[in-house]
């Protein structure tokens, strides 16, 4: 059965909200575990292929929250590739592949991020539209070292594109559509798995803790246009290093905030344009700060 305009597009713009968290969930200078890939409109299948460009404008809030800036700044290149799939009418399964690239004063770094595999299902589906109750989604998520950390860098974090954890993550996102309107939250824990690691100047084992985040956004749609926005809390334990000298971590938090625009093209395509910034909102410590630009195609394919 095909579904009215309106209801694509406002499912649509739900799908929209939680491709804007994805691709910028990370701090500028670190990494932190995204809300996964989901499909939450009528579809078996979906595609995005993003490119985000961040630029760091806040090189360090230290573990009291004083700013500091330097004469250069860092800046962050990535292309990701992110699908999902239905292998039931409630369950799905999804993977995220990041290429980063790290630029700073003519030296730059690239390689492959931390890829992540997730599983989710639909708790709470919405068969019949009803007009007070979300759309409910529970995920799994394990993220891959693949992406080299900080603590493993050799030259000032420009080689790092990840955690570099082993990081298993679950969490909740509920949307809801109430006429032109689109609500979404999102709330996710994770813990990392500690690992031995080795750099020129010192050697040991790395000690992550728990970690967590929790978004909400929502957005207004005209028709085949969509204007929203999103504001995620980040939050990581201490990272302890035990080996040839103790060092105890500090914890790090901060919070993104996501304008974005998109359209709708045809049932299969759209496209997004999100601008982040992490210095209006939150907190922040133990961190770098940035802003950002990001474009999306998504290709989706209805049940």
């Amino acid at each position: 059965m095909k579904l009215s305009t309106q209801l694509q597009y406002s499912l649509f713009a739900l799908l929209i909200t939680l491709v804007s968290w994805n691709v910028f969930a990370a701090a500028c200078c670190g990494g932190s575990i995204s809300v996964p890939s989901l499909i939450t409109s009528d579809d078996k299948s979906q595609l995005v292929a993003s490119y985000t460009y961040n630029q760091v404008v806040i090189d360090s809030v230290d573990n009291k929250g004083y700013w500091r800036t330097w004469d250069s700044h860092q800046s962050t290149q990535t292309l990701q590739l992110s699908g999902a799939s239905l292998v039931s009418d409630r369950w799905q399964a999804g993977t995220q592949i990041p290429i980063v690239q790290r630029s700073q004063v003519g030296h730059s770094s690239s390689g492959l991020g931390d890829v992540s595999l997730s599983t989710a299902y639909e708790y709470l589906p919405d068969w019949d539209y009803n007009p007070f109750r979300p759309h409910g989604f529970g995920f799994l998520q394990l993220t891959l070292p693949t992406g080299k950390s900080k603590y493993e860098s050799e030259n000032g974090g420009l080689d790092s594109r990840g955690n570099g954890f082993l990081t298993l993550g679950l969490g909740t996102v509920l949307v809801k559509n109430i006429r032109k309107f689109d609500l979404m939250a999102s709330f996710e824990i994770h813990k990392s798995m500690e690992k031995e690691f080795s750099n020129s100047q010192m050697s040991g084992r790395l000690q992550p803790g728990f970690g967590g985040s929790f978004g909400i956004g929502g957005g207004y749609s005209i028709r085949a246009w969509r204007l929203g926005s999103s504001l995620t809390w980040f939050y990581e334990d201490p990272v302890n290093i035990v080996g040839t000298t103790n060092v105890t971590g500090s914890v790090e938090r901060y919070a993104t905030f996501v304008a974005s625009t998109s359209y709708l093209v045809n049932d299969d395509w759209s496209g997004v344009v999100s601008y982040s910034d992490q210095t209006i909102f939150g907190a922040p410590i133990n961190t770098s700060l940035g802003r950002g630009v990001s474009v999306s195609l998504l290709r989706r394919w209805p049940r």
